[in-house]
This record gives C-alpha cells, sequence and structure tokens, in this order.
C-alpha cells in the first residue's frame, strides 16, 4: 500500500501515534525512569543528610601574617596547600577561597593607609576561617592616616589602637574579639631559631616592637587555651607549615562538610535559593502595611496573589524578608522559595516544576514516582499539589509558595502564558505568592483573576526612613540639607536608585565635595545611567594596580553561560607567571562590587539585568568582543576534567562562537556526555542542538560509537559501562539512529543479565528498550518475545496488578495492535486500564492514558461507537485533572477529532483540532513538534474539506518545524514532505510535488539503509512517487527505473516486503514493482473519493485490501513471475 494510509489515518501522522495513545512510563522514547535502576548507579548524591537550605557552601581563609619574613611560607603554601584543599573542597561541592592579601605583591603595595580597611573588611567575609602565622617579627603599623574617619565611625574600637601592627589588627579583630572563632581558626608560631638563622629581615626592627610580639605571642597562647583554639608552637620550616595547614584545615572541612553527607541536587538547590533570599534581606528596609497585607493573604484561603511595580521597586526583596517573618513565627509550615533568574535552572519552568514536586514528595513522604518527561510531569503537577494540601490539612499548617519574577521565565514554551500553573490548585492551606513586572505573565495572572498588591514607589517620609536606616548600618548619616536634596530628586522613588546612590556615598568620600558628588549622581536620570557613573568610578578606583582589572571581570561574567565562580576569575585574571591573581589586587574590587553580584551554586553573576546591561555597554558592546572573551573562558575550561561545571559552560562557549572543529570534539568525550545528559534530562535537546548547528545531526552516530569503544575499553563489562551504554542508545534512539543505538542496547542487556540475572527490573528495562527500537524499525517479529519477557519480570517483581504491570501490557498491546493482531491486544488492554483503575480510581490520568489506548484500538476495528465515549471520558478525566488548556487535554481532544473525521463529522472535528493546536503552542511554543503534528492533523481535515489554500501554509509550517527539530533527514520529515507533496498533486501542481515526493522517498530510503531494515512506510512512499510521476504522464518502464535506480543508490532492493537490503533490483522483483503500481494506482482513485465521501466506507475497504489483495493476489503474483 502506499503512502495515503498515513495520510488519511484517524491522526495522519504515525510518527505521532505517542500522541494518539501515550506510552507508558517504561515506553517512552526507549527510556528509563528518572531514578535509574541500581544496575546503572548514576554519579549521584548522598541524601543522608540533607543540608539545611541556610548552608554557605563556600569558605574562605583568611591569611594573617607580616610580609617580609613570610614569604617562603606563603610561596609553599600557594604551591601544596591551596591546590589540595581546592580538590577536597570540589569533591564536597564547596567552593575554597584563600585570602592572602601580602601574597603576590610588593610590600609597598602591602602598606597603603586603606590596607588596614581592607585587611578588616575582608576578615569579616572570611569568618569564621582564620590563620594566624608569626615568627619573630612584629610588622608594619599603619600610619594615622590608615585611621580614617570613614574607618572608625565603621569600627569605632580601631582608634584605640594606634601604634599596634597591622598584624595584631587583624588577630584582635578576626579571633580574639569573637568568641564564635573558636575550631575555625588555627595559629602557628615559627621556631625563633629559624629567624635568628636569617637576618634583620626576619627580626622586629625595635626593641619596643619585639617587646609587643612577645606579649602579642603570650596573650594568643592565654586565648587559645581558653577558646580551644589549636595553637602549633614551633614549626621548624616553611614545608613543615604548609603541611600542618593542610593536615588542620582538611579535618575542619571533613568536619563541616562530611563525604558522606553531601547535599543531594534538590538541597542544593534550596540553597541557592536561600543565599539569594539572603542578599535581599541585607539592604531591605520593612514597609509594615505590605507585610500586613502578606499575613492576610497567607492566612486566607482564597486564590494567588501577584506582586506588581517598576523594576527596582523591591518586590524580590519584600518577598524575601516578609516570608522569613512568616517563617520564624510559623515553624511547622512548609515554606517553598524560587527567585526566578537566581540559579541555573531557576528560569525553566520545567525545572521550577520538578523542584517544587520533589520538594512535596520529601515533605509528604509520598512513595509515587515524580515523571521523567515534562508532559508527564505537567500532567502530575495538580496531583503533587494536591498532595501538599491535603497534608497541610491534616497537619494543622500553611504551605506558602513563592514564586518570585514570572517575567524572567525562559522565553520557551510560552511559559510566559503560566499554562504550567494549574488554574484551580492554589487554595485552602496552599498559598501562592508570585511577583512579576508587566507583560504576559502579569496579562496571564489577570486573566485568571489573581489578587494584585502593587509595590508603590517611596514617598518623601520612606526615602527618608530608608536613607537614615541604611545608612546608621554602616555607621554613617547625612544632615538635613543632603536628606532634603536627596529625597527631592524623583528617581529616589525607585528602592534600588536610592540604594546605589547611597552606596556610592559611603563608600567615596568624607564631607568635603559631598554635595557636588550626590548632584552629579543625580544627573543620571535612570537606573542604567546611574552604573555608567558606577563603572567609571571603579575603573578609576581599582585599574590602578591591575589595568583593565574592572573590564575584564566583569566582561568575562558577561560572557559566560552562566557567570563565574571566584576561584575561575582569580585563575582567568592572573598575571604571567603566577598561578592566580593575588588577592591584594582583588579583593577590593571584590568587596566593591558585593552588592551587585550574586552567587549561583558558588557562582557569581550580576544581580539585576540593569547592571548586565551596564556591562554589556561597557565591555562587551560588539560581536568581536564578546567572542573573544568566550574564547578566552574555552580556552580555560576545555583542559579541565569534566565536571557539571565545565559541560555546562565550554559546549555552549564553543557553540556561540562557532568554533565547530573544538565543539565536535567536546560533544564525543564520552564523560562529558554523560554529565551533559544528565544534567539536561532523558528529554533534553541541549546536546541534540549541538549535533545540529555542527550539521551532523545525521551522522553523529558512528563517531560515538567509534568514542565509546574508547572509553570504554580496559573499563570491562562493568554497571558503569552499562549505564553509559544505555544513556547513548537512548540518546541515538530518540535521533532515529538506530543503527548506531542497537548494539549499545544489546551490550547493556548482556550485561545487567550477567550482573544481575536474568529477571531483574533493570533487565525488564532494558528489555523494553531494546523491543522498542526494533518497533521502531519494523521488526515486529523480534520486539514480541521481549517484551513479552518484560512482561513476565514485572509480574515476577510487582504482581501482577502492579501499575508497573500496566505499563507493560500497555507497551505489549501496541505491537500487537501494529502487527495487526487487534483480538490479542484487547484484552491486554482491557486488563491494564483494570488495574489502573483499581490502583488509581476511576478517574486519574493513568486511567485517561488506558481509555486512550484502548479507544485507539476499538476505532482501528471499526467499533467507533465504543470508542467515541472512551475518548470523551478520557477527555473529561484530563480536563478535571489538569485544567481545560494542559497538553494531555490536547492529545484527548486530538483523539476525539480524529474519530469525528473519519465518521465524517468534520464541523465537530475541526474546532477541536484548532483548540487543541492552540494548548500545544501555549504550552510547548510554536515550533514544537506537537504543535507541527496538529497542523498536519487540521492540515488533513481542510484537505478532507476541498479547502486546500488554507490546509497548503499548514503543511508548509508542520515541514519547517519538523526540519528544525529533526533536521533534514529524519523520518518526520520524509512524512512532512510527503504530505505536501500529495496536497500539491491534488491541485494539479505536479512540477512542485515532484521533488517533495522524492525528498521524502530518499530519507526513507535512508533509514532503510542505515538500520537495515526496512523503513515502515517505505513501500508507501515508493507507490505515492509512482503515482505522481504516472499523473506526469511518465511510462510505467521509466518510472520502473526511476525507481530502482534510486532504491538502488541506498543499496535497497524494491521487493513486496517493503524493501530491504541487498544488490540491484532483479527482473522477478521488478515485475512484482509493476503488479503493485497497478494496484496502488487502483487504490489510490478509490481512496481519494471515498476518503471524501464515506469515510466509514473507506476503511472497510482499507481491511478488504489488506487481508484479500496483499494475502492472496500478490502471493499469485509472485507464482506467475
Amino acid at each position: 500500500m502506499g503512502l495515503w494510509e498515513i495520510i488519511f489515518g484517524k491522526k495522519g501522522d504515525p510518527a505521532s501515534s505517542s500522541a494518539q495513545s501515550k506510552p507508558s512510563q517504561a515506553s517512552s522514547a526507549g527510556g528509563r525512569p528518572s531514578s535509574p535502576a541500581p544496575a546503572h548507579p548514576a554519579p549521584s548524591l548522598s541524601s543522608a543528610a540533607q543540608a539545611d537550605a541556610q548552608t554557605d557552601r563556600r569558605i574562605r581563609v583568611f591569611i594573617s601574617s607580616t610580609f617580609r619574613d613570610m614569604m617562603r611560607e606563603r610561596d609553599e603554601m600557594m604551591a601544596y596547600t591551596w591546590p589540595q584543599l581546592r580538590r577536597l573542597c570540589q569533591e564536597r561541592q564547596v567552593e575554597f577561597v584563600e585570602v592572602d592579601l601580602r601574597w603576590g605583591v610588593t610590600e609597598a603595595q602591602s602598606t597603603r593607609k586603606e590596607t588596614l580597611k581592607l585587611c578588616l573588611d575582608e576578615i569579616r567575609a572570611c569568618r569564621p576561617y582564620f590563620i594566624g602565622i608569626l615568627g619573630e617579627r612584629y610588622g608594619w603599623t599603619p600610619p594615622a592616616a590608615a585611621f580614617t574617619p570613614d574607618l572608625q565611625e565603621e569600627q569605632p574600637w580601631v582608634g584605640k589602637l594606634k601604634g599596634r601592627s597591622v598584624t595584631e589588627m587583624e588577630i584582635l579583630h578576626g579571633v580574639l574579639n569573637n568568641p564564635k572563632m573558636a575550631g575555625r581558626a588555627f595559629f602557628y608560631f615559627r621556631d625563633p631559631a629559624y629567624a635568628h638563622s636569617r637576618g634583620a629581615d626576619f627580626l622586629s626592627e625595635t626593641p619596643a616592637d619585639a617587646q609587643k610580639q612577645t606579649d602579642l605571642k603570650a596573650v594568643i597562647r592565654t586565648a587559645c587555651t581558653a577558646k580551644n583554639i589549636p595553637l602549633l608552637e614551633p614549626y621548624a620550616t616553611p614545608k613543615e607549615l604548609a603541611s600542618q595547614v593542610l593536615t588542620q584545615l582538611s579535618a575542619a572541612i571533613n568536619a563541616q562538610f562530611p563525604a558522606d553527607q553531601l547535599p543531594d541536587s534538590l538541597a542544593r538547590e534550596a540553597n541557592s535559593h536561600e543565599a539569594y533570599a539572603q542578599s535581599r534581606r541585607r539592604t531591605y528596609i520593612g514597609r509594615p502595611e505590605y507585610y500586613q497585607r502578606l499575613d492576610r493573604h497567607a492566612a486566607g484561603d482564597g486564590g494567588p496573589l501577584i506582586l506588581l511595580g517598576e523594576s527596582g521597586s523591591g518586590k524580590s526583596a519584600l518577598l524575601a524578608n516578609w516570608l522569613k517573618h512568616w517563617r520564624d513565627a510559623h515553624k511547622n509550615d512548609f515554606v517553598f522559595q524560587h527567585y526566578i533568574g537566581s540559579t541555573a535552572d531557576s528560569a525553566d519552568h520545567i525545572s521550577l516544576v520538578r523542584r517544587l514536586a520533589q520538594e512535596i514528595k520529601r515533605w509528604t513522604g509520598d512513595p509515587d514516582e515524580i515523571p521523567a518527561k515534562p508532559e508527564e510531569l505537567l500532567r502530575d503537577f495538580p496531583l503533587w499539589l494536591a498532595k501538599a494540601r491535603a497534608k497541610a490539612q491534616k497537619d494543622g499548617v500553611r504551605c506558602i509558595l513563592v514564586l518570585d519574577a514570572l517575567n524572567q521565565l525562559q522565553d520557551k514554551d510560552q511559559a510566559h502564558s503560566l499554562h504550567w500553573l494549574p488554574e484551580h490548585s492554589f487554595n485552602g492551606p496552599l498559598r501562592l505568592f508570585t511577583s512579576t513586572l508587566s507583560g504576559a505573565a502579569q496579562a496571564a495572572a489577570e486573566a485568571r483573576r489573581w489578587e494584585k498588591l502593587t509595590v508603590e514607589p517611596l514617598n518623601p517620609t520612606e526615602r527618608d526612613g530608608m536613607i537614615n536606616h541604611y545608612l546608621a548600618r554602616y555607621g554613617k548619616k547625612l544632615d538635613d540639607r543632603h536628606r532634603r536634596i536627596l529625597i527631592a530628586a524623583p528617581q529616589t522613588a525607585n528602592p534600588l536608585y536610592l540604594k546605589i546612590v547611597l552606596d556610592e556615598l559611603r563608600i567615596t568620600g568624607t564631607f568635603e565635595g559631598l554635595e557636588a558628588r550626590i548632584r552629579e549622581y543625580l544627573a543620571a536620570a535612570d537606573i542604567p545611567a546611574l552604573l555608567g557613573k558606577v563603572l567609571a568610578r571603579w575603573q578609576r578606583d581599582y585599574n590602578r594596580d591591575c589595568p583593565n582589572l574592572v573590564g575584564q571581570t566583569l566582561g568575562l561574567i558577561f560572557a559566560a553561560r552562566r557567570g563565574l565562580a571566584e576561584s575561575e576569575l582569580l585563575e582567568l585574571l592572573k598575571p604571567a607567571g603566577q598561578p592566580q591573581l593575588p588577592q591584594a589586587l582583588w579583593s577590593p574590587f571584590r568587596a566593591a562590587v558585593d552588592e551587585f553580584l550574586i552567587s549561583r551554586d558558588e557562582v557569581l553573576t550580576f544581580a539585576h539585568d540593569y547592571l548586565r546591561l551596564a556591562v554589556e555597554q561597557a565591555f562587551a558592546n560588539d560581536l568581536d568582543t564578546l567572542d573573544a572573551l568566550r574564547l578566552r573562558l574555552a580556552d580555560y575550561f576545555e583542559p579541565l576534567p569534566p565536571t557539571r561545571r565545565t559541560c555546562d559552560e565550554l559546549p555552549w562557549l564553543l557553540d556561540q562562537t562557532e568554533s565547530f572543529v573544538r565543539l565536535r570534539a567536546c560533544l564525543l568525550n564520552i564523560g562529558r556526555f554523560l554529565l551533559i545528559r544528565e544534567r539536561e534530562g532523558q528529554q533534553g535537546t541541549e546536546l541534540s542542538g549541538y549535533w545540529v548547528a555542527l550539521k551532523e545531526e545525521r551522522a553523529m552516530g558512528q563517531p560515538y560509537l567509534q568514542s565509546f569503544d574508547a572509553w570504554a575499553g580496559g573499563k570491562g563489562e562493568t554497571t558503569a559501562v552499562s549505564y553509559a551504554a544505555n544513556k547513548l542508545a537512548l540518546f541515538l534512539h530518540r535521533a532515529a539512529l538506530h543503527a548506531e543505538a542497537e548494539p549499545l542496547m544489546r551490550r547493556a542487556l548482556k550485561i545487567d543479565e550477567q550482573s544481575y540475572g536474568e529477571n531483574h527490573p533493570s533487565v525488564a528495562i532494558d528489555l523494553n528498550n531494546l523491543a522498542m527500537l526494533l518497533k521502531a524499525t519494523n521488526r515486529l517479529a523480534e520486539a514480541e518475545p521481549l517484551m513479552r519477557r518484560a512482561l513476565k519480570i514485572a509480574e515476577q517483581s510487582y504482581g501482577e496488578n502492579h501499575p508497573n504491570v500496566a505499563a507493560s501490557l500497555n507497551n505489549l498491546a501496541q505491537l500487537l495492535q501494529a502487527t495487526n493482531r487487534l483480538a490479542e491486544a484487547e484484552p491486554l488492554m482491557q486488563r491494564a486500564l483494570k488495574i489502573n483503575e483499581t490502583s488509581y480510581g476511576e478517574n486519574h490520568p493513568d486511567v485517561a492514558t488506558s481509555l486512550n489506548n484502548l479507544a485507539q484500538l476499538l476505532q482501528a476495528t471499526n467499533r467507533l461507537a465504543e470508542a467515541e465515549p472512551l475518548m470523551r471520558r478520557a477527555l473529561k478525566i484530563d480536563e478535571t485533572s489538569y485544567g481545560e488548556n494542559h497538553p494531555d487535554v490536547a492529545r484527548d481532544l486530538n483523539n476525539l477529532a480524529g474519530l469525528l473525521h473519519t465518521t465524517n463529522r468534520f464541523a465537530e472535528a475541526e474546532p477541536l483540532m484548532r483548540r487543541a493546536l492552540k494548548i500545544d503552542e501555549q504550552s510547548y511554543g510554536e515550533n514544537h513538534p506537537d504543535v507541527a503534528r496538529d497542523l498536519n492533523n487540521l492540515a488533513q481535515l481542510l484537505q478532507a474539506t476541498n479547502r486546500f489554500a488554507e490546509a497548503e501554509p499548514l503543511y508548509r509550517r508542520a515541514l519547517k518545524i519538523a526540519e528544525q527539530s529533526y533536521g533534514e533527514n529524519h523520518p518526520d520529515v520524509a512524512i512532512r514532505h510527503n504530505n505536501l507533496a500529495l496536497l500539491l498533486q491534488a491541485t494539479n501542481r505536479l512540477a512542485e510535488a515532484a521533488p517533495l515526493m522524492r525528498r521524502s522517498v530518499e530519507i526513507v530510503l535512508n533509514f532503510t539503509r542505515a538500520t537495515g531494515h526496512p523503513h515502515p512506510h517505505l513501500r508507501g512512499t515508493l507507490g505515492n512517487y509512482a503515482n505522481l510521476l504516472k499523473a506526469m504522464g511518465k511510462p510505467e518502464d521509466d518510472i520502473r527505473g526511476t525507481l530502482a535506480d534510486l532504491a538502488g543508490r541506498y543499496g535497497v532492493v524494491i521487493g513486496g516486503a517493503g524493501g530491504q537490503t541487498g544488490n540491484a533490483p532483479s527482473p522477478k522483483r521488478l515485475a512484482v514493482l509493476e503488479e503493485i503500481m497497478r494496484d496502488q494506482s487502483k487504490l489510490q482513485e478509490i481512496a481519494a473519493r471515498l476518503q471524501r465521501d464515506d469515510p466509514a466506507l473507506f476503511q472497510k475497504l482499507l481491511a478488504f485490501f489488506k487481508s484479500q489483495q496483499n494475502r492472496k493476489g500478490l502471493v499469485e503474483r509472485r507464482r506467475k513471475s
């Protein structure tokens, strides 16, 4: 038969069968469940200790010592101690930075008047880690000029210590005056003999200084004894010091971050959101009326609340501060905070939903698994919200959900329409708080009639209060005249604008010239212009000792995908011949930008888009500059070992700079491949997108096999190899590279059978994966015993009435249906339906899936009256479960519309198809493969009702989406070419149709050659092409020759079975082809007429030709030939 069966089928798109009868978990693209079976342990994190969400997984160690006599010690630690501690911290998912303001600089640079304030600021930033190293030299004593009015205003105690060395002040400030430093502070006294053997530079310059040093050591000894602070006395050499520091700091790190208590990914994400919230709490001045409004909403039972207000008005700070206020007063409440844009994946709505579902699962202790596939996750999201609401009602607590900055969601899959947020779930104790700027998210919230709270600009009284309270935190104030100037400026009604000005004023100087500076900043009409002035000031202040430090730092952060860790920046900015940028050059600027940067998973990035835009304009305002920055980053990351971090940045940087040779090598590294796939998930598209950019999406299979063999060599047939083989196989299978995927799947199956026995659940998953591949390559007879064996294992492992058994039954039933054994398939589907109804109740979404599958089978057996009520029941269940605009509802609408189409009820079918199309466009965006399927279905209906002009642009758009999604050689693209060509043929535009139809045949032939097995639609495409050539007036002998030559180019023999790999066609097979073409011509004429006038009779005719003509007529023709 020809490909017209595809065109006139129930949905017109066999490649989209997953939308007609959604596969179960076990059959999703051949994928594994979201939690791999023990046979394939993914590199995972211990869940033994779910770290407190407020844990800061950063260590900054301040090193206090004198300058001239401690150079050897600093060099030994730089070469030996710090690299090993960094590696240890990386294993514990901790960032490590040592702060030694005297390493890598000259003595003159280390003894400036501003050094004292810098040291004290860094000690505060490094707490509680402090290392004090003392010899016989007392060290530099700051001059009176170092005790500036600003410093004494902020640190009143320093004025009493004039005449003391900076080292003594560091020790007093860092440890002795702080009772919380025990356990993380360490002191080391060097053997005096070492100094006496080396001369004057190692000794105090005066007897008075020598006595001060003796007294300081005595005070330290007493404090160490009283506070249980470690003191090593004496150490003999710098090497011994480096070794002892490594030993003691390693022990402290092991105690704080034990190896067996690593936070899992969920805890790490919570840590990052809490860190962001803390950054918003540092500078917030409360507005009580807003707290009261939020309190009322939290205690109420209505729908969601959305905060509105201009950018910089303080919405995020309000939510972060109010949430702490509420949490402190309601310690048993479930609190979930998600600041969109604050972490690497926080702007992805699927990641947001998954994170919330995981937190609910952890809180409720629910045993159900969270689906891996995004569409299934969104399907089940309302159920997880219902579970949270039910537990809250039972426990008498509240579920407080905060989603900040909806406008910063990634612009994909129509996320800003908020379709992924159920409309009716947030009520009772389940309280939702959101915020957004104006735009699509606000419009969606208003359409749902969410309660609104607008954060208004600061009024003059509030501005005055913010000025006083904010500066008071730093021990500063403004007089009435200068406050009035600030309050009168309309720009300062924006809290962010006012905060930036106040920060500049408190940092940049004394009373003299203050009014001029205020007016200079107020000359900036808005925040971007104000930040331009800040950037200019930074360059004046911090480029002095390290030229272009400001531009390089901020430019590199801008150029990176996620931002950069502080340790990465120190290495990237290092001077020639040094391992990193000296802290003495880095720390002043790092302190200055602290309020403008946030740490996302220990990676520094801009705290708001205003600064990002200002940096782009100042330091990366053309493509050449940006490419140079990104190539510099790629050069840095490329030689590093594969980690989640490097595998996130490196391929993206190479893709952005079109460094395709390097990108290809990066992607073929199996270690990097596994980390990318683990990060993006089985349904992710980032990796395949890189191959599309390389234009090798259809040619990547063999290179991957070669890379895998090289990677696996020497590892043995271990479960780690099995895990990797499955990951790569599923990726290749999803890309329709079945020939390359198959040996990997078989290897994984063999390893698992040897490791766990032949009846382990992981073996069942392997069997199912392989069976789905065989089904995709039309080897149904080979697939069936594998599916039956997988079913048997599931029944033995879980019992006969487990939902996993229902999934296996569904998979097997669909295969039986594909082989026209409908009578065998039906009882399996009925049994799967009964299991799901018993397990979940009659109105569960999994029941809807079973109903859909059964309805499709009934439709295939022409029992349309029985199929229709099942489809309508499935639609009702999903609309009730998910609301009217969910992707599963679109699937149900498509199925029902297909049945109505088949029964000639076009007027009923069309609005359902259009509604399904609208839902999928809102859910996935306008360029998703599911949208292409919807377009194809609607186009077929329009074509069936003779509205060819309306159908054509839909077919063309569906083709374009398929090419963009899969590349130009994917089997789905062949279907799109074919469908458009048939429409052109129907409108007598044969010359336009011919290249499209030929391209469809070429893609299918290429698939057949690549897999070694005929594509399911090989014969259909050949038949359609033959009919088109005949309509164009080609003689039958020419048509036969054209098809034979075309097939021969791909090594395919055209035969009655639809094609197989072999040599050139024999005369016997060409004779069979001729007869098939004649029958095809008749079938095509009949089909075109019946499809229009009597679809039900058309189905019967189709079944007749299958059972009679193919079975008898073809056999007879073969016998005669």
